[in-house]
């Protein structure tokens, strides 16, 4: 782990450009990139709204941090949290004990604008309200993550990117470094 950029775990609400940034990310250090969401999917067969609908969110959060104890074989890589993921405290130890924490700061504003219609296909977006309550609720959770990127509306992916490269680079020496 200390020649490379180990394992990088982007941390925020729905919506906060996990994803999207973590893809570009992990390009741009050439490692492997993880995103819980869509590996939960692809490994369940179903959305995480169904899987919430048929299982319920306990069955959902107990295969989360399944996937995300997976993430340790991997040497160095870029990992798109779920957004609540970090929440629970036994798997914001594991990061922590795993890899650096990047918290993608998002003004609730711009992730209400960004989700848009694809808000429906959230389990935990019943209403703008609701979502606002739940952000609320779990700032304090993300504000414990190793390094925060404070993303403003006028930055694009390619920019958020860069900066996540640039909070990410070495040293940083997690606790436990390579499991």
């Amino acid at each position: 782990m200390s020649d490379g950029p180990g394992r990088i775990y982007l941390v925020g609400f729905m919506g906060s450009g996990k994803t999207t940034a973590g893809r570009l990310l992990s390009e741009r250090l050439g490692v492997p990139f993880v995103d819980l969401d869509l590996a939960f999917e692809a490994m369940a067969g179903r959305t995480i709204r169904e899987a919430f609908e048929s299982h319920g969110e306990p069955w959902f959060r107990a295969r989360e941090a399944e996937l995300l104890r997976g993430t340790a074989s991997l040497p160095a890589a870029v990992v798109a949290l779920g957004g609540g993921t970090f929440t629970f405290p036994e798997n914001a130890a594991f990061v922590k004990a795993h890899g650096l924490s990047i918290f993608l700061d998002v003004p609730f504003a711009a992730i209400a604008e960004r989700l848009g219609e694809k808000a429906a296909d959230r389990p935990l977006f019943p209403s703008e309200e609701s979502a606002l309550s739940l952000w609320e609720a779990r700032l304090p959770s993300y504000k414990m993550a190793d390094r925060t990127l404070t993303v403003t509306p006028d930055m694009n992916p390619a920019e958020v990117a860069a900066r996540l490269e640039v909070l990410a680079a070495p040293p940083f020496a997690p606790a436990g470094g390579a499991a």
